[in-house]
């Protein structure tokens, strides 16, 4: 039997505003290419739609309400009355863009919970990982339903079309548990086909080996992923997606406000079913462990996905690694000021984070790791806690005479900063020694010998009160400003680093009692 959608429209005199198509010309130029505006970063969607909230659009009446139902109720008047297709768009536009910087999709009202799609490509974006289920228009044909387990998976509840690829309706939870309910949308294909997919703007959502799917409300036993779309950096000009971790309980304890690890290669840390890869990290896997054995604190994960532009990010110097002798990199400076003063204050604002420094780290590996060095660096009062995994820290002299990161390092008073340093590498699985000898790099991989002296480095500048045990917890003794790591014939790749991550995980958020 078909289960058909309870829809919500509260509509009262008092409340809507005025919903007149002669304000479509003056409007109309509000839509696309508007700059950013710098006091207003918090962009979560489209790059192309103004942060500003000084040029109105239509139904921007809906948006400026308090809370998202209300948005809601006043985008379906708006969209009752409007006559051009092109109004309705803007209609929407407005109110899909921000939704996602309130409560997000799907929006409660009691025990509603109200959904929302809109198919056009800026809105529905390859989040799922089987490129048979990328957007595309003629795979999500009408009707749009929703299936879960809270309806056994079965694709039963129809969402309503209001105007041409803009489909939204409610479910009722009263009767049904919505705390880790996960769903898909189902559409239909050219062929008539079922196409599932997860709802793309969904605030909560997690993998498993069928893609990505949506969660409706996170759980109290498990953490759940959100992520901000296409947030843009003025100091980079791009753009790219920000994951967040939150742990168990965080849509049940208000009250509660976590520490944070940034962590580089986003894009590689969540989804360990991604095609074309040697896994990744499953850092939310590994939090989720860590924080139910009770070794470390419930503590948030903020994943900066890379792009084009990776090795100009993640380098602090140009370097020479081609045999034409072409420089490369060298931006480190200018990513690293867009984390702590474009991207940490979003995180700050958005989400519930103890953001002293004292509750802050940085992490990555590869040259994620020397960025998180730089990072550090360039702003110790802002991150107390740096990891480096398998580190390239040879930057700087591959084929130039560039400063390398330990040479900045061994320049500073470090003992002063007061700063905590996981690091650890790899090595070659021919190597002859246990553990390889350096420099002789050809028995040692995976920047092994380079982190070695590193740490010697750290040593000598009074860096030096490293685990009496690095297997046992708690760790001891108090104070430990330095945790060097290192693996026998383990691999320069994600699977690796996730064998090791619940390592700097315990040193930097430990928990305070053991389960």
């Amino acid at each position: 039997m078909r289960r058909f959608l309870v829809l919500i429209i509260l509509i009262t005199g008092t409340t809507l505003f005025s919903c007149d198509d002669s304000s479509e010309n003056n409007n109309n130029n509000n839509v696309v290419n508007n700059s950013n505006n710098t006091n207003n970063t918090n962009n979560t969607n489209n790059t192309n739609n103004s942060n500003n909230t000084n040029n109105l659009l239509p139904c921007d009446g809906a948006v400026a309400e308090t809370d998202d139902v209300s948005k809601y109720t006043k985008l379906l008047a708006c969209l009752a009355s409007f006559e051009t297709e092109t109004m309705k768009s803007l209609a929407v536009r407005s109110f899909m863009d921000h939704i996602p910087r309130s409560g997000g999709f799907p929006i409660k009202n009691g025990n509603m919970r109200i959904f929302a799609y809109f198919a056009l490509p800026e809105y529905d974006e390859e989040d799922d990982q089987a490129a048979e289920e990328d957007f595309a228009q003629d795979r999500r044909i009408a009707p749009i339903r929703i299936a879960g387990t809270f309806n056994s998976w079965e694709p039963t509840i129809e969402m309503e079309e209001a105007f041409t690829g803009f489909f939204h309706g409610s479910v009722d939870f009263s009767t049904m548990d919505e705390d880790g309910a996960a769903y898909k949308l189902v559409s239909k294909d050219s062929s008539g086909n079922d196409i599932w997919f997860s709802d793309p703007q969904s605030a909560r959502f997690q993998y498993d080996e069928n893609g990505r799917y949506s969660i409706v409300n996170g759980s109290e036993t498990q953490g759940h992923l959100r992520n901000i779309r296409n947030f843009h950096s003025n100091l980079l000009s791009n753009d790219r997606h920000i994951y967040i971790y939150v742990p168990r309980g965080y849509d049940h304890n208000s009250s509660v406000s976590y520490p944070v690890i940034y962590m580089h290669d986003g894009n590689n840390l969540f989804d360990m079913f991604q095609p074309f890869s040697n896994g990744t990290w499953d850092a939310d896997g590994v939090a989720d462990m860590e924080i139910a054995s009770g070794n470390t604190r419930e503590f948030m994960i903020v994943g900066i996905s890379n792009n084009a532009d990776r090795m100009y990010e993640y380098t602090h110097t140009p370097d020479t690694i081609d045999a034409g002798g072409n420089p490369t990199g060298g931006g480190g400076d200018v990513y690293a000021q867009f984390i702590v003063t474009e991207l940490k204050p979003l995180i700050n604002a958005q989400f519930r984070t103890l953001s002293s420094r004292d509750n802050t780290a940085i992490c990555g590996s590869s040259l994620g790791g020397l960025i998180s060095y730089h990072v550090a660096r360039l702003y110790p009062d802002s991150f107390r806690y740096v990891c480096g995994m398998s580190s390239t820290f040879g930057w700087g002299h591959f084929g130039g005479d560039g400063t390398t990161m330990e040479e900045l390092y061994a320049e500073d008073d470090l003992v002063s900063r007061d700063q905590v340093f996981y690091l650890d590498s790899g090595d070659s699985p021919s190597n002859t020694q246990n553990p390889p000898a350096c420099p002789n790099e050809t028995e040692a991989e995976d920047n092994y010998c380079e982190t070695v002296s590193f740490r010697d480095m750290l040593v000598n500048k009074g860096i030096s009160t490293f685990p009496d045990d690095p297997d046992s917890w708690p760790l001891t003794p108090a104070g430990i400003n330095i945790y060097h790591y290192w693996v026998a014939d383990a691999s320069h790749n994600e699977a690796a680093w996730n064998q090791r991550l619940y390592r700097p995980l315990r040193l930097f958020f430990p928990a305070t009692t053991k389960k």
